[in-house]
């Protein structure tokens, strides 16, 4: 995560003292979880097509992580949890990824405070935990690695059981601010989310979990439009501008183009089987900052899978995808030249798209560890990137 979190840092730090077992009044439950991995990357174009890969070599550092969570049962419903977490990918600096309070309501309800996951996928709670699930890494094409996976706010989860179904929601209310990446420059820039409303639910029967969601932000983005948006726009302004548009249709314009003050949006769906050791996932994602130069991103995986024994076999399929040749926010723009101008930036927002496909081998050899084995391939639309591969062994555990 690009962010600083000192306050939560030093929260995390007096939890972590609070939960020493010199206290005499919490019940302490102490639990972690690692991956240990060697990842080797390759591009046609030379170019990582991730953040934090490392392409031509073989590294230790792009998927490994370590992470340890104490929770504090304060008695009568109330408790505290914090969670510290370090990856290879920034040094193994020690943040606070979780640290918030608990309280439960009734047997029906919960409500948090503080520092929490942020409900975007199916598997938001434990996207971290490589032993949670069969993948080396969770396909990208959804799981793309937001820097706002964690936010600030309070949340209230409940769980029913229904006809012998069980169904989990969860609605938030958030903010977030800190640094996320954006392929026009291949750079991560600020960005702030106010206002953050979530709301998501699953349903789950004997061998198979629906889910979905959605989250809408208000966007803060006065230096992304500053130094990226109205940068890359400034030549066609001064052209239109040579050539007669007015300050009204200049200002008309950057409000068109801008992310400031516009409406982001979210949503995503999963659907999940395990039968008979027959695995099958879907999830796809749909999100983007409304009426402005920043394109609709659509994305989807799809994965099957085999268990034999200690053994599983997964091979999925996935797709990463912009909205091309969306003009509508320009619905108000008349001037041929700076219309012209924004078409050509959204096509330069619109740049990145990817897919793939992937195998999985896992092997539990141990009850809290598994051995995982990977080959992934695919082609991205940045000519500095290519098409790709992705190659990595390396052991997920808990603890």
């Amino acid at each position: 995560m690009k962010k600083s979190n000192i306050a939560y840092q030093s929260l995390a730090l007096a939890v972590a003292l609070g939960c020493l077992p010199t206290s005499s009044f919490a019940e302490i439950q102490l639990n972690g979880f690692a991956s240990i991995r060697g990842t080797s990357v390759s591009a046609d174009g030379g170019s990582e097509p991730f953040p934090g890969y490392e392409e031509g070599n073989f590294s230790f550092k792009s998927e490994s992580l370590f992470a340890i969570q104490a929770r504090a049962d304060l008695g009568e419903g109330l408790s505290a949890t914090v969670q510290l977490y370090a990856d290879g990918q920034n040094d193994f600096d020690v943040e606070a990824r979780w640290a918030y309070i608990a309280y439960e309501l009734n047997e029906h309800h919960r409500v948090s405070a503080g520092l929490l996951a942020n409900p975007l996928f199916r598997q938001s709670e434990y996207e971290k935990v490589g032993y949670a699930h069969n993948f080396a890494r969770l396909p990208k094409a959804v799981y793309i690695g937001f820097d706002f996976s964690t936010v600030e706010g309070i949340a209230l989860d409940s769980q029913f059981d229904l006809n012998g179904m069980t169904a989990n929601t969860k609605l938030l209310y958030a903010n977030w601010e800190g640094e996320t990446f954006f392929a026009v420059t291949n750079a991560f820039l600020p960005l702030a989310f106010e206002n953050l409303m979530a709301a998501n639910g699953s349903l789950t029967g004997d061998w198979w979990s629906f889910s979905g969601g959605f989250m809408t932000v208000d966007i803060a983005a006065e230096t992304l439009d500053q130094q990226t948006t109205f940068l890359l726009a400034a030549p066609g302004i001064a052209a239109a501008q040579a050539m007669g548009a007015t300050t009204q249709q200049v200002d008309d314009f950057k409000a068109a183009i801008q992310s400031e003050g516009k409406t982001g949006e979210y949503m995503f769906a999963a659907f999940n089987i395990d039968y008979n050791n027959w695995l099958f996932d879907v999830e796809y994602v749909d999100y983007g900052i409304q009426d402005s130069v920043n394109a609709q991103n659509k994305a989807w995986y799809a994965a099957i899978g085999r268990r034999f024994d200690s053994v599983t076999l997964t091979v999925h399929t996935e797709d990463y995808s912009r909205d091309q040749q969306d003009y509508a926010f320009l619905s108000g723009i008349s001037n041929p030249v700076l219309l012209a101008t924004g078409r050509t930036l959204k096509d330069a927002f619109s740049q990145r798209e990817f897919d793939g496909a992937g195998i999985d081998l896992r092997w539990d050899f141990h009850p809290s560890a598994a051995l995982k084995v990977d080959y992934f391939q695919g082609t991205d639309t940045r000519p500095t990137v290519g098409d790709y591969r992705i190659a990595s062994v390396g052991v997920d555990l808990t603890f």
